[in-house]
C-alpha cells in the first residue's frame, strides 16, 4: 500500500506539512525610480529577520551607457529591545546606557552612529565629555576613546532593577563580551570582520541595455543588506525586488 500526497487536500484532520510551510510564505516588493542624470541610484534594502531575494529588476528609461550593479553587504542590523543597548561608564560618571537607533549600519555608519549616542548622552555631554569611535578593517576592531577622562564598558549593569535592562544586549555587534577596566579607551576584544564588505550578484560597465533581471535565490543573514548603485548618467532608473522574511 503507497500514500499519496494531494495538494490542498486535509488528510487526518490536519494540514499537511508542506502547506503549513506554503502558507507562512509573506513575499514582498520594494520599487522605487529615480532620476539618475545628476545624482546616482545608491539604495539599500535590509529586514528585521534572515531574509530571501527572489529576483531583482532594473529597468532604464532609454540605452545612454551606464554601469550598474546590485551586492549583497554586510553590516549589522540593529533592532529595538535585541540587539540595540551598550553600557559604558567615564572618569566622574555613573554606568550610562546608550541605545541605539534601529537600522542597518555597515563600517561607516555604525561608527558614526554610536559616537552620536554617547555624544548625546547628558551626564557625559554635562562633563563635556565627547567621543571618537573607529572601526579598522584590517583588524575588525571597534575602539571607544572619550575626549577626556577614562572609560570602561559594562556586560551587564546589575544595578539596574528592571532584569530585562541588566544586559548590554548590543556589545557583541562591535566585539565586545566582557567587562573592562578604566582605560584610554574601549577596545573590542573580539574582531567582528567584513563590516561594510559587498558580494556583488550584478555588474555591469557601460551598459545599454534597457531591462535588467535576475531570479537566482539568495538566502541573505539579518546582518546582510542588497544593495543597488548606478552611475549618473540622462535617463531614469526602475528597480523592483521581489523578497520575503525567513520566519
Amino acid at each position: 500500500m503507497s500514500l499519496k500526497y494531494y495538494p490542498n487536500r486535509i488528510q487526518n484532520g490536519q494540514i499537511p506539512v508542506i502547506d503549513q510551510l506554503m502558507a507562512r510564505r509573506n513575499p514582498q516588493l520594494a520599487t522605487g525610480s529615480q532620476d539618475i542624470t545628476v545624482t546616482a541610484l545608491d539604495y539599500e534594502l535590509s529586514a528585521t529577520n534572515n531574509w530571501q531575494i527572489n529576483s531583482i529588476s532594473l529597468i532604464f528609461s532609454n540605452a545612454n551607457a551606464r554601469d550598474y550593479s546590485a551586492a549583497v553587504k554586510n553590516g549589522k542590523m540593529v533592532v529595538a529591545d535585541v540587539n540595540d543597548a551598550l553600557y559604558f561608564q567615564t572618569s566622574n560618571s555613573s554606568i550610562q546606557r546608550i541605545v541605539l537607533d534601529p537600522g542597518f549600519y555597515d563600517d561607516v555608519t555604525l561608527p558614526v552612529e554610536l559616537k552620536a549616542q554617547l555624544d548625546a548622552n547628558a551626564q557625559f555631554s554635562s562633563l563635556g565629555r565627547t567621543f571618537t569611535v573607529t572601526y579598522t578593517a584590517a583588524t575588525g576592531l571597534f575602539a571607544i576613546t572619550p575626549s577626556s577622562g577614562q572609560i570602561r564598558y559594562f556586560q551587564q549593569n546589575l544595578s539596574v532593577a528592571a532584569p530585562r535592562l541588566v544586559e548590554s544586549i548590543g556589545g557583541h555587534m562591535i566585539g565586545l563580551t566582557a567587562n573592562t577596566n578604566f582605560a584610554a579607551n574601549v577596545t573590542s576584544d573580539t574582531a567582528v570582520y567584513a563590516m561594510g564588505s559587498e558580494a556583488f550578484i550584478i555588474t555591469a560597465t557601460a551598459a545599454v541595455v534597457l531591462t535588467h533581471y535576475n531570479d537566482d535565490l539568495h538566502t541573505m543573514t539579518v546582518d546582510q543588506a542588497l544593495h543597488l548603485e548606478t552611475s549618473a548618467a540622462a535617463q531614469t532608473v526602475t528597480y523592483a525586488i521581489d523578497y520575503e522574511e525567513l520566519i
